[in-house]
């Protein structure tokens, strides 16, 4: 094949209008400076990585030494190994110079007769005859290329791995990453009740790795689309299967492996996916996203936090509980015109009803003030809210009076915040805190008790836009303090305008959610998260993720400086066999890049977002879900059960909601494949360190299993990645303390060593308890999970608790994470 050819990332190829009509040829739609390359040369450029070399070509007639009986064997050999490979079983086996045989594919049965075998020193390749197919090997140092190409739709399976000795373990791009012990009899049955998976959603990254003890092996899927992946039980030791269906749609139909020897490292597979990225010009540091968004920098050292709590005014805010809730009852009784009238009329029977029982309390329990409150943010949000006879003699301040010479048609929606906030406050003086310092996890209070407790680098995330809308000055002092600040939007799922229980992000319009659904072969539309609406075309979706963003940033008062994107860096990728927006799995990758992209550079913008797979690594700064993915979606006792100790709560109160906060412990069953670090790896920092400040997907943050906060400390100063938290003011009192100690010894860390990739793993005892990492060669971690004292370099590691130690100066610093509150 020959090499990809270029595109620049503003090539015409690239615009939008092309998403709508393209079929033979696709942009890869990436991130300024990495180049985007087109669907029929890349990404399925098997022979990348894999240098091509000379050789006489000959024409195989007899046999070689047989494989698995077979009469008819292939050897290619050179200074690093011995390959030899089965055209009629396409089975495989490896011996690297000096070392044991592994099996890189087993045999399989029914392929039918080949023909055309030719080999030269260094390739051969033959076709399978039934399936119109050419098959071509290359070994090139430490790389042998499998490549598959043939003229007609249909499936394939190669590779197909047993896990028989040599084998020890897999390498496993699970998330983070995961070390499975080949003989394993409980990660054999996790693996298989996951089955079948595929190559952009179940692995992280599009590759698989083989500890063999004294060396590895790598194997990298140079097509990760239209993969399924299948984990099977073959005799108590664990199989994977890759099979790879040739789509209709796609005019080149060819897909293929780069398998590649590697040195006794388990981190290794991941060092060789990452050469190959920069070899296919498919990595882009942070230090260059830096470069194009000046502000990612200050993602460096940030922890993490979404704040809860954006309701227009909190409890925290009414400082009279005893006179406001007897005045609005006594003036909302009254036939008279007032702001207490007002505000009664607007408000519901059932909030009369609270009304007078907090009315008849010396103060309102806690229950009934939020509710009080509640109701309150949503009447101040109404543009009818203000009747010039309810507030006829009341003095009004300069600012207020000067918005209703604007009128109220003429006001957006944060003024018409502003002046409902203002007209309250003068309504009811003393009754309130200054209106410009009302909220509670979205507040200027929340802001300043972050800095004066020393927070100066935080990424700060909103549910909703609502709060950037109602609490403009709160966004402008996160940003006085250093802080990004963004929002969650999504648009993944569509639905109906009348759908019951719908959430802001999925609402569109009429249009749209007929017409604008992913389909299915069958022809009926995906369902969206959830089990509502649809699940939405990205195609379809861009006008209106032009319209939402460009509107909001337009509207905002003071503009946010960093954007999440749900879903779109998840891996959750289709084929759509819409009539109006077809696309491959490629076209919907682009489309779901190309919107991130657009956001990051039309507005200068932090982008992240969910799960930061490798195929939207090079467009995004963070990602929330690598550290720690959503699990147990089918268990009833993390979901439905809420009698069970495990449930993790339900998605209320607003301000926060117990699916966030409220801290349980782990179901034993989750331990092994998500937190024990005997069986976690660093593979996504290994390869994306550099590039990518990945944390924990927000369900999974780093209190929420309180029997697990110390183990998820040390993994993320061991991986040197950042803690996630959920905040209002009252969950600050509560774990305040934690987070600044955690604070103080990571970020220092992570603003040295964020661009530095992580150049090192290894275990440092036999039971792989105590763990090692380096960062560019300038820092060693070393993380103690064990219960006991471990020396190393001449400084003791107490149990549960973290070294980091300079290797230049020799410098060292020891963290114990404090217990859990």
């Amino acid at each position: 094949m020959s090499h990809p050819s270029v595109q620049r990332p503003d090539s015409p190829i690239n615009g939008p209008d092309r998403l709508r009509s393209r079929r033979s040829r696709v942009s890869v739609i990436l991130s300024r400076p990495l180049l985007a390359l087109s669907l029929n040369t890349v990404l399925i450029v098997t022979l990348s990585g894999c240098s091509a070399s000379g050789g006489t070509e000959r024409v195989i007639r007899g046999s070689e030494r047989a494989i698995g009986g077979s009469e008819r064997v292939i050897a290619l050999t050179n200074e690093s190994w011995t390959v030899q490979i089965d055209p009629d079983s396409l089975e495989v086996s490896a011996q690297p110079a000096g070392r044991s045989t592994v099996r890189i594919s087993a045999p399989q049965e029914g392929l039918g007769p080949i023909a055309g075998l030719k080999q030269s020193n260094d390739e051969a390749s033959w076709e399978l005859e039934q399936h119109k197919m050419r098959v071509s090997f290359r070994l090139d140092g430490n790389c042998l290329s499998a490549h598959f190409v043939t003229t007609q739709p249909g499936t394939f399976t190669w590779p197909v791995t047993t896990g028989d000795s040599p084998v020890r373990a897999y390498v496993l791009p699970l998330f983070e990453g995961s070390y499975v012990p080949a003989d394993d009899a409980e990660w054999v049955e996790f693996l298989g009740w996951q089955s079948p998976g595929n190559t952009t959603e179940t692995l992280s990254m599009p590759f698989w790795g083989l500890d063999c003890t004294d060396y590895t092996v790598a194997y990298i899927l140079t097509n990760q689309f239209n993969n399924e992946l299948v984990f099977e039980d073959r005799g108590g030791r664990l199989g994977i299967r890759l099979t790879h269906e040739f789509m209709p749609s796609w005019e080149t139909k060819e897909y293929g492996v780069t398998i590649r020897l590697g040195e006794a490292s388990p981190i290794e597979p991941a060092r060789q996916y990452r050469e190959w990225l920069m070899e296919q010009g498919q990595f882009v540091s942070m230090a260059d996203k830096i470069e194009q968004t000046p502000g990612a920098e200050r993602i460096l050292g940030a922890a993490h936090i979404y704040l809860w709590g954006d309701d227009l005014i909190s409890r925290y805010d009414v400082l009279d509980w005893q006179r406001l809730p007897k005045t609005l009852v006594d003036q909302g009784k009254s036939s008279q015109p007032s702001p207490g009238k007002r505000i009664w009329d607007l408000m519901s029977s059932e909030t009369h009803k609270e009304l007078a029982e907090a009315a008849s309390l010396k103060r309102p329990y806690r229950y009934l003030q939020d509710q009080l409150t509640r109701a309150l943010s949503g009447v101040l949000a109404r543009r009818d809210f203000y009747m010039e006879a309810a507030w006829r003699g009341i003095q009004l301040p300069a600012e207020a009076q000067q918005l209703l010479r604007q009128g109220m048609p003429n006001l957006n929606e944060p003024q018409v915040l502003r002046l409902n906030s203002l007209l309250l406050e003068a309504a009811f003086p003393g009754a309130f805190a200054p209106s410009s310092r009302w909220g509670n996890g979205i507040s200027l209070k929340m802001m300043e008790k972050f800095a004066e407790t020393g927070f100066d680098r935080l990424w700060l995330g909103m549910a909703s836009w609502q709060g950037a809308l109602r609490r403009p000055q709160a966004v402008r002092r996160a940003k006085e303090l250093g802080y990004l600040i963004g929002t969650y939007d999504s648009y993944h799922s569509i639905h109906h305008p009348d759908q019951v229980d719908s959430w802001e992000t999925a609402q569109f319009s009429l249009e749209a959610y007929e017409t604008g659904a992913i389909i299915r072969l069958d022809g009926e539309p995906r369902t969206g998260f959830n089990g509502k609406g649809r699940k939405f075309s990205p195609i379809a979706a861009w006008p209106y993720v032009q319209e939402r963003v460009t509107g909001l940033m337009e509207t905002f008062s003071e503009p946010l400086d960093s954007w999440f994107i749900d879903c779109d860096a998840y891996g959750e990728i289709y084929d759509d066999y819409s009539e109006l927006h077809p696309a491959t799995q490629l076209d919907d990758m682009n489309a779901r890049l190309h919107r991130m992209a657009w956001i990051r550079d039309t507005y200068g913008l932090v982008i992240g977002g969910e799960g930061g797979v490798a195929y939207a690594a090079p467009t995004i700064h963070f990602a929330h879900g690598m550290m720690t993915p959503v699990f147990g979606w089918m268990d009833p006792d993390l979901r439905k059960n809420r009698e069970s100790e495990y449930f993790l709560g339900r998605a209320w109160p607003p301000d926060a909601p117990q699916r966030q906060v409220k801290q349980v412990p782990l179901k034993p069953r989750f331990r092994k494949h998500y937190y024990d670090p005997q069986f976690r790896l660093p593979l996504y920092q290994t390869v994306f360190h550099d590039s990518v400040v990945a944390t924990h997907h927000w369900g999974f943050t780093s209190l929420k299993f309180k029997d697990q906060v110390d183990t998820v400390a040390l993994l993320e100063l061991l991986y040197n990645v950042p803690p996630m938290y959920h905040m209002n003011l009252e969950e600050f009192e509560k774990h305040g303390a934690t987070m600044k100690a955690h604070y103080e010894f990571f970020s220092p860390l992570h603003r040295e060593l964020g661009l530095l990739p992580l150049t090192d793993f290894e275990w440092l005892t036999p039971d792989r308890m105590v763990q090692r990492t380096v960062f560019g060669e300038r820092v060693e971690m070393v993380a103690n999970f064990a219960d006991e004292d471990f020396r190393h370099g001449g400084t003791l590691v107490p149990p549960r608790s973290i070294l980091a130690r300079w290797l230049d100066s020799g410098e060292t610093k020891v963290f114990t994470p404090p217990p859990p509150r």
